[in-house]
């Protein structure tokens, strides 16, 4: 597979769908579906030109996860699944990546995000596999409380599994909902805090400090761990403690890089430069484009070398108009 390219790479569901046929190690598998939903999201904020790359970078680890391994009936459509949605809804291009490769989005949908008759910028019901709606931040934690009523009213079973992001805890119903779900014994409800220290361009302890969050969390009657966002492992491990402990509201403060996989774009190496992070929205140029697409890929063919497996890709020329002839 060549990296020096002149096109927009596209992965199609026929590959995740061979890669569900391969005997990979559990951790490996979720690394390749997040570098090709990765790639994916890339390609459609370019199209779309605009969209937020930076924290859906962030998000992709903790969603692949999720979606693909934590909540096994990945379409089970049954009132007692666990319900997923993520509170940050301009993480949505990453989740619909995610729901593209699970089958859930048609491919011409997909490939006109933030367009008529395309997705939406930030995650709406109306699109198959989104649980909730999304826009105004702070009301996720809320949102999922209601839902574990009516789980409850009607005797459903099943968690509601809610992403947040950091900057996002500034907002003072976030508190409320805190503080009302450990007191109602909402102990089905865990909450994860995509935790990449960028609010929108400035560190958020440069907006508001937000001190020690697992203290407190804590202090609200949460039961609270803490993790490496982008290490399957370690959100595995910290998963599979919270299905052992449910005698609270669990919370898992997952520490990410905003602009994960892409190195230019990772708030570390950004900040060191400038002031502020200038990957948080709109779509890369050109040239920053092919240049991130040239990481990915590069990344994509060294995995795919070390597992003998093998990835293919649909060119797709960077212009306004999507062909109906690609499936």
């Amino acid at each position: 597979m060549k990296t020096k390219i002149n096109f927009a790479c596209f992965i199609n569901k026929k590959e995740f769908l061979k890669l569900e046929r391969t005997r990979l190690n559990i951790y490996k598998h979720a690394e390749i579906i997040s570098l090709l939903c990765r790639i994916n999201t890339l390609t459609t904020v370019k199209l779309a030109g605009s969209g937020h790359l930076g924290t859906s970078f962030s998000a992709m680890d903790l969603m692949v996860w999720i979606k693909y391994f934590y909540n096994r009936n990945k379409l089970n459509n049954s009132s007692n699944r666990n319900i997923f949605f993520s509170s940050k809804g301009h993480d949505a291009p990453a989740l619909y990546a995610i729901l593209y490769s699970l089958g859930y989005i048609k491919i011409q949908k997909f490939l006109n995000l933030r367009r008529i008759n395309g997705l939406d910028g930030h995650a709406d019901v109306s699109i198959p596999g989104v649980e909730a709606n999304t826009g105004s931040l702070g009301m996720g934690i809320s949102k999922a409380k209601g839902i574990l009523w009516a789980k409850d009213y009607l005797g459903n079973k099943g968690d509601v599994i809610v992403l947040t992001g950091d900057g996002e805890l500034q907002e003072g119903q976030i508190y409320e909902s805190l503080q009302t779900a450990a007191h109602q014994k909402l102990n089905n409800l865990i909450v994860i805090v995509d935790h990449n220290k960028i609010q929108s361009s400035q560190y958020v302890k440069d907006v508001i400090n937000l001190g020690n969050l697992k203290k407190k969390f804590q202090s609200f009657g949460w039961y609270v761990k803490r993790c490496n966002g982008h290490s399957f492992r370690d959100i595995d491990k910290n998963l599979k403690n919270f299905v052992r402990n449910k005698n609270k509201p669990r919370l898992l403060i997952a520490d990410t890089i905003k602009g994960k996989g892409v190195s230019f774009m990772e708030h570390p190496n950004v900040m060191k430069k400038n002031k502020l992070y200038n990957w948080h929205a709109g779509a890369p140029d050109d040239e920053s484009f092919y240049m991130a697409q040239d990481i990915l890929l590069k990344k994509l063919n060294m995995i795919a070398k070390d597992l003998n497996i093998k990835i293919s890709y649909l060119p797709i020329k960077l212009t306004k108009t999507i062909s109906k002839d690609i499936h």
